[in-house]
């Protein structure tokens, strides 16, 4: 009798596993799957070999040199990421000024290297990505936003550039992503806004 029931009990002990390993995989799956909500995207990102290949190819308008330091000046600049490690640097002054050189990336910060055209680094204490975009449904779509490049010289002085339409979308999980214009590259930001 005593083995009948014993054999009873683990029966139901077994069916209960089973259905308590079963709620724990689906609870564990729709922790990572956000889809179809609804989201408004604000998000600063650092500036990094990965994250700035969504402007690569991009002329980026920068209002006021001075953020540069060194020859640039306080005119309007014209910064393009030719690479996420290269780029040039123009500006209408006078004399007018074509930079040219690599670019890299610590510390949230970047600094600009010419090879061409001048000399001596151009170091930003603060170089971040800012995108905007409102209305995504994650996972499902694509749509309009902005991405911005905003630039701090560690001096007080702040500079945000022209404002550039993106494309943007967030995953199944709500990882931000945007899209290259110019590459057609999707270009995986780094967060979850």
């Amino acid at each position: 009798m005593q083995r009948r029931n014993l054999s009873k009990v683990m029966r139901y002990l077994v069916a209960v596993c089973a259905l308590g390993s079963a709620f724990a995989l689906f609870a564990c799956s729709s922790d990572d799957d956000e889809s179809g909500e609804i989201k408004n995207v604000n998000a600063t990102v650092p500036a990094t070999t990965s994250t700035v290949a969504a402007v690569q190819g991009r002329e980026i308008t920068i209002a006021n040199g001075q953020v540069f330091g060194g020859p640039v000046g306080s005119n309007p600049a014209t910064l393009t990421f030719t690479t996420p490690t290269t780029f040039t640097l123009t500006q209408a002054g006078v004399p007018p000024l074509a930079l040219a050189g690599n670019v890299t990336y610590s510390s949230g910060g970047c600094t600009f290297i010419p090879t061409v055209g001048g000399t001596g680094a151009l170091s930003i204490a603060t170089c971040n990505l800012v995108v905007v975009a409102n209305n995504v449904v994650v996972g499902t779509g694509q749509v309009s936003g902005i991405i911005t490049l905003v630039l701090n010289n560690g001096q007080g002085v702040t500079i945000s550039s022209n404002s550039l339409t993106a494309t943007v979308f967030l995953d199944n999980s709500g990882e931000l992503f945007v899209v290259n214009p110019v590459t057609a590259q999707s270009v995986d930001m780094g967060i979850e806004p």
